[in-house]
């Protein structure tokens, strides 16, 4: 498959399986006895399930119109798994509010069902993003200029409110290569003052490893001249 065309679903797509499959492991080790830790699970859970509520809402709104503008039909899947995974999001809401209610004699069995079907919507998810990755692609690559597949992601990142857009940077920047890490900065950079991509970065230092946060300081030091100080 052609892989140097311009891919809208690669960077987010990374960022939400991240942020899926670390959510499904902070459920499974949750201590169902300790209060506060499923207080804080709980929220992230929440946290999850309303950014992949708000990217079907994303993708049915600017991808799945540009797929049957120009190839009508092709869509059509990706609707009806939406569609499913609207249900699974209400149901999932729904497993949560219990297990965290659920007196203390219940609460393993309230957890466990979560874990489970938690499990099963990351693996339909986990299909679903395969099938975008591949067979989306290949139509809107066949039917878009990259031009017009950047402007239609543009597009779609300006409709985001900043609050959602920080939570998928928090999860999509440790999870892209090096490359693609470099891209996206160097993207925000475009018409930012000094002094906030200078913030940026500082946000994206902690969510890295060491060596990928050095590689990062080394590539912006070399190529686009960030000062010194910015990047101590």
């Amino acid at each position: 498959m052609t892989t140097d065309r311009f891919n809208l679903y690669q960077a987010v797509h990374k960022g939400l399986r991240a942020f899926m499959t670390d959510t499904l492991v902070r459920v499974g080790h949750t201590d169902p006895t300790d209060v506060q830790e499923c207080t804080d699970c709980a929220e992230q859970v929440r946290t999850l399930l309303h950014v992949c509520g708000e990217h079907l809402v994303h993708e049915n709104r600017f991808i799945h119109t540009a797929l049957e503008r120009r190839a009508p039909g092709n869509a059509q899947q990706a609707e009806s798994d939406h569609a499913d995974h609207v249900a699974e999001i209400a149901a999932l809401r729904a497993v949560l509010a219990q297990a965290e209610v659920a007196s203390p004699s219940e609460r393993n069995a309230h957890w466990l069902r979560l874990y489970h079907e938690m499990s099963q919507f990351i693996s339909d998810n986990l299909t679903h993003m395969l099938l975008e990755e591949q067979a989306h692609n290949a139509v809107l690559w066949a039917h878009y200029s990259d031009d017009e597949l950047i402007a239609l992601h543009d597009e779609l990142v300006a409709s985001i409110p900043p609050d959602e857009m920080a939570l998928h940077f928090r999860w999509i920047l440790p999870s892209v290569s090096h490359a693609e890490r470099v891209g996206m900065l160097q993207g925000m950079r475009q018409g930012m003052p000094p002094e906030v991509f200078a913030s940026q970065l500082d946000m994206a230092r902690p969510l890295l490893q060491a060596r990928d946060w050095l590689k990062l300081k080394a590539a912006f030091q070399e190529e686009v001249a960030v000062p010194q100080e910015m990047l101590a």
